[in-house]
């Protein structure tokens, strides 16, 4: 009897350890990706400090006020003198900082945009410098320290930090600067529910202690503040480029103060779309039917006038898994079959992107068996 209690507890054993997953940089965003967030600064009353050992996070009640995609840029494709600095020898890719809004500093100095640049090696993920527009002036800069924001490979219970710290000049005003701490923690796996899906995940809290430093040579002195301590807490799922969910919080007088949600999504027509052209006045009346669909999924739409039409199936992850037109097509209504098999497509979700020179229109589409 003792031996049977024993080999069930370990084929127990056996099963919990089997169902945690570990995260590679093959689990990384690759050049030219483009994923579909969607992005809030509210999570009601879920507390996103809550984890553990095969735990179930319950976030399916979220609800975007914007949308977005996440574009990891080519270094091909950096515009001036972002290209000259960070070139394909030393970066992976670049990618908007959302996080930052903008920041005024005395002497009318405005910076009002910033970039970040990534390499991804095998063993690593990290940011390795910015670019921050200056009064209008674009300036890159390299950390002199980089932030090391994954260790691979990334299992349960697994832990790293780093020192962090960069600093650019800035014409007119002087040094501005930051120096920080990550520390992070894999302190839970299990699985999450949003209302994009249902993931297995790791997850990953990152704690970040920030000093800025600002020097103005007109008045020659300088000071340093201290940030708030802030959290990241990351839910990664296997070949989904970036966190499945992401809630940035500051520790505001011992309290979390959720600051920025971001999680992976399907296109929310309700919502604005942040940087994806939508245009009533040439909408093409876009039909995408049966949907679910098993052996075939037919499109009818109107074109206002002829124009270049692309169509492109791809998957989750942003990957393209079928294309489907590439044409000049005249004006009046089209009709289109896709036939499931023809293109390969696995019982999964997916998105149909169509476009035209002045319209882009993004729809979720489901196969089924």
């Amino acid at each position: 009897m003792k031996k049977n209690i024993v080999f069930i507890v370990g084929i127990f054993i056996s099963a919990l350890l089997s169902a945690q997953i570990t995260i590679t940089s093959s689990d990384m965003p690759d050049e030219n990706d483009s994923i579909l967030v969607s992005v809030n600064s509210t999570i009601g009353a879920a507390d996103p400090s809550l984890t553990g050992v095969n735990y179930n996070w319950g976030f399916s009640s979220l609800t975007p006020a914007t949308q977005q995609y996440e574009r990891f840029d080519a270094p091909s494709n950096f515009t001036s003198p972002f290209n000259f600095f960070f070139n394909p020898g030393n970066t992976s890719y670049g990618r908007d900082n959302y996080e930052f809004a903008s920041l005024s500093l005395p002497g009318g100095t405005q910076i009002s945009a910033a970039y970040d640049f990534f390499k991804e090696t095998s063993s690593q993920f990290k940011q390795i410098g910015a670019g921050y527009t200056v009064n209008g002036i674009p300036i890159p800069f390299f950390y002199s320290k980089v932030d090391i924001i994954y260790e691979f490979p990334m299992d349960y219970l697994n832990s790293d930090s780093c020192d962090y710290k960069y600093g650019l000049n800035i014409p007119g005003m002087g040094y501005y600067g930051q120096t920080g701490h990550r520390s992070n923690l894999i302190d839970g796996w299990g699985t999450l529910t949003t209302p994009f899906g249902i993931f297995q995940t790791l997850r990953v809290r990152s704690t970040i202690k920030a000093v800025d430093t600002i020097y103005y040579s007109s008045f020659g002195m300088g000071t340093k503040i201290s940030r708030p301590l802030k959290y990241e807490f990351k839910w990664l799922a296997a070949g989904m480029k970036i966190p499945v969910l992401k809630i940035d919080a500051n520790d505001i007088g011992g309290l979390l103060n959720v600051s920025a949600v971001r999680y992976i999504d399907s296109m929310r027509t309700e919502v604005p779309q942040v940087g994806i052209v939508e245009n009533g006045a040439i909408n093409p009346e876009l039909s995408v039917f049966p949907n679910p669909c098993v052996n075939e999924i037919k499109l009818k739409y109107n074109l206002k006038e002829s124009t270049h039409v692309k169509i492109i199936i791809s998957n989750v992850i942003g990957e393209t898994a079928a294309e489907v037109a590439d044409e000049i097509q005249i004006a009046g209504t089209h009709q289109k079959s896709i036939i499931i098999a023809d293109i390969r497509l696995t019982p999964g979700v997916y998105f149909l992107n169509f476009q035209t020179d002045n319209y882009e229109e993004i729809r979720k589409i489901i196969v089924t068996r």
